[in-house]
């Protein structure tokens, strides 16, 4: 990856996991067909492909207009990740929120490879040793964030429906295909080769 981004001229510092992965916030609960048939879901590029295999049609805005979009209908519900929905206060209008979740949320820290190069040896050590710190304390301090947001969502109001039999054991699989799918796309050989490397040291579902 930090070769990838060189090209680009920056410097890949840290991968940060926020913990939690994705779901699906509804206003009404999962149907006989399991998945998101007939459902108009806000949907991020990241969940492009996610959507339409489980038969749901992507509608495209930013945040701040899906608040009223769910209150007046112009959406069924809102992909989003599991973290970071309750200060948008969509619990008042949306009564749902699908499991099992699926992939993983992360986060990435550049800076300016020029500026980087700039920098003296321990100065760039420092930085990669603050990075590498936050990998490991930074996820474990989102999983007591992230656990306490579940609990304040169910507070809230929002209750749990659960994706059908036929797409619950793979809603990781597909979301996973989706997202490499478009790093092949976008990344090209650095992204298909990402991919190998991600099967081969069995970080992926797909």
């Amino acid at each position: 990856m930090d070769q990838h981004y060189a090209k680009h001229n920056l410097k890949l510092l840290g991968v940060f996991s926020a913990a939690s992965g994705y779901h699906v916030m509804l206003r009404d609960p999962i149907g006989e067909d399991g998945g998101l048939a007939g459902r108009r879901i806000r949907a991020s590029g990241t969940y492009h492909d996610f959507v339409t295999t489980l038969n749901g049609s992507v509608v495209t805005m930013p945040a701040s207009d899906i608040y009223s979009s769910l209150e007046r209908g112009v959406v069924d519900g809102a992909a989003w990740p599991v973290f970071g929905a309750m200060d948008y206060r969509w619990y008042e209008v949306a009564s749902y929120m699908t499991r099992p979740m699926f992939g993983i949320n992360n986060h990435s820290l550049f800076i300016h490879l020029d500026t980087w190069n700039g920098l003296s040896q321990d100065q760039q050590s420092i930085l990669i040793e603050a990075a590498e710190e936050l990998e490991v304390s930074g996820r474990a301090e989102f999983e007591g964030l992230w656990e306490a947001e579940d609990a304040a969502m169910q507070e809230a109001g929002l209750e749990i429906t659960q994706f059908g039999p036929e797409y619950a054991d793979r809603v990781e699989a597909i979301f996973a295909q989706g997202v490499w799918r478009q790093v092949e796309d976008r990344a090209g050989a650095d992204g298909a080769a990402l991919h190998q490397l991600a099967l081969e040291k069995g970080l992926t579902a797909e």
